[in-house]
């Protein structure tokens, strides 16, 4: 009967320490990154349990011959005090030590389910109990991470950033010591440690230790293109923008065929050309002058021109370039009045639908890649009896843009004319006058 009841309650207690995945226990995903959209969940099942790099190697309930019969000698307790001491006599070493872990173990679970109530403070003081009673365990030291980890990504208020900072080096800490008691430590395991610490480095503002890590990397593994965006975006995000913009042309030429990057930095030097919808004119960004909205258009082309001699079919180069060209047609200055048009302002007409003609090129460039028909513009998308691609009407026809090309010359033979004059004009003026001669 003992040995049935000894056999029962070992099972149990194993049960109830084994993991058993759960939604409760899932936190949220991390922000970018080398970046991953989903994390090993930090704590699963309603025992002590552990994340699922875990499972294989749990604290260590599997050692029968001691655990077992600390949990009879503890289970008897409760119900045979008389049995308790006379087994004590010949087990009190092994005795005190089971009991000791099992209630470690107990104060794990009490943690465990504060943790999935999402009082996390609460749960970190169950599991400091359980770490003074096991101080050597593995577990407890996964848990009480998560559940400071949770506090940090909760504690967004600025007010509250000391409260975070501490809880973010609790965390921090816990997540190293798990990995360092780990026996035999996988890939995996090193993975999900630095998963779990960029995102609280990220969560607490740790700037400075963000860029050692990504700046690490990248002397470690040079050839990964990927880090010279994480680098930039790192220095942004720090509000060091002269350095971030460093690194994103850093990475063009480091990867001179790379045409993604020749793309970011293309993106990078759009920015400042994105509409101001306080602006009269809401379609562009009126606050730069033309002539600055024209020389940065022209340098976001020759970036993208640049990537689709890479690969001309290369996609999001010509969105991009369609965009440019968009904002460089705005950048003609010209008034209302076409009838009082200098030759200068007519020009600029003829180039601003020069520009949106090119803008719808690179539109229809898309839809030859993906080799779409264009839909018809006499129905709605919904009505189309096949894929298509939604392109605008052409801006400008052929017979309107020879047109503009002959009037282009004529007026640009107008304006050399006017200078011209204008010059020698001004040179007359400065010619000294010839002094009388005397007689």
């Amino acid at each position: 009967m003992e040995k049935i009841a000894r056999t029962r309650v070992a099972r149990r207690r194993r049960a109830e320490d084994s993991p058993r995945t759960t939604a409760a226990g899932r936190l949220g995903s991390p922000p970018d990154a080398l970046v991953t959209r989903v994390r090993t969940p930090c704590l699963t099942g309603n025992g002590a349990g552990v994340g699922k790099t875990q499972q294989s190697r749990r604290e260590p309930v599997g050692r029968k011959d001691l655990l077992d019969i600390s949990l009879y000698i503890c289970t008897l307790a409760l119900s045979m005090r008389s049995i308790l001491a006379a087994v004590a006599l010949s087990a009190t070493v092994l005795g005190l030590s089971g009991c000791t872990k099992i209630k470690a173990r107990d104060l794990i679970r009490e943690g465990n389910a504060l943790y999935r109530s999402s009082l996390y403070a609460e749960a970190i003081e169950k599991y400091n109990e359980a770490e003074q009673l096991e101080p050597d365990g593995i577990t407890l030291y996964w848990n009480r991470a998560c559940a400071a980890e949770s506090l940090v990504l909760k504690l967004k208020d600025p007010s509250k950033a000391e409260s975070r900072h501490k809880y973010a080096d609790l965390a921090l800490s816990d997540f190293k010591t798990w990995l360092d008691r780990l026996e035999a430590q996988e890939e995996r395991d090193r993975e999900e440690y630095e998963k779990h610490r960029l995102v609280i480095l990220k969560a607490d503002e740790r700037c400075d230790d963000l860029l050692n890590y990504f700046l690490n990397e990248h002397n470690k593994f040079p050839e990964r293109e990927e880090l010279y965006a994480r680098i930039a975006k790192q220095y942004d995000e720090c509000g060091r923008t002269k350095e971030a913009d460093e690194w994103v042309v850093k990475r063009t030429i480091d990867f001179p065929d790379s045409t993604r990057a020749y793309m970011a930095l293309a993106i990078r030097r759009y920015e400042p050309l994105w509409p101001d919808e306080e602006c009269e004119n809401p379609q562009f960004n009126c606050n730069l002058d033309p002539s600055e909205r024209l020389r940065i258009s022209d340098d976001v082309l020759r970036l993208l021109n640049k990537a689709n001699e890479i690969d001309p079919k290369f996609r999001d180069a010509y969105t991009w370039r369609s965009m440019a060209y968009t904002q460089r047609a705005f950048a003609h200055p010209y008034s209302d009045n076409l009838e009082e048009h200098t030759p200068e302002e007519k020009l600029n007409v003829i180039y601003q639908r020069e520009d949106l003609l090119d803008a719808w090129k690179q539109a229809k460039a898309r839809c030859d890649i993906d080799q779409l028909p264009e839909c018809d513009p006499n129905k709605p998308p919904e009505e189309q009896k096949e894929q298509c691609c939604m392109l605008s009407p052409r801006p400008v026809s052929i017979e309107d843009q020879a047109l503009d090309a002959q009037m282009k010359d004529e007026l640009k033979a107008e304006i050399e004319a006017a200078s011209q004059a204008a010059t020698d004009e001004d040179a007359g003026k400065k010619k000294p006058k010839k002094g009388k001669r005397g007689k």
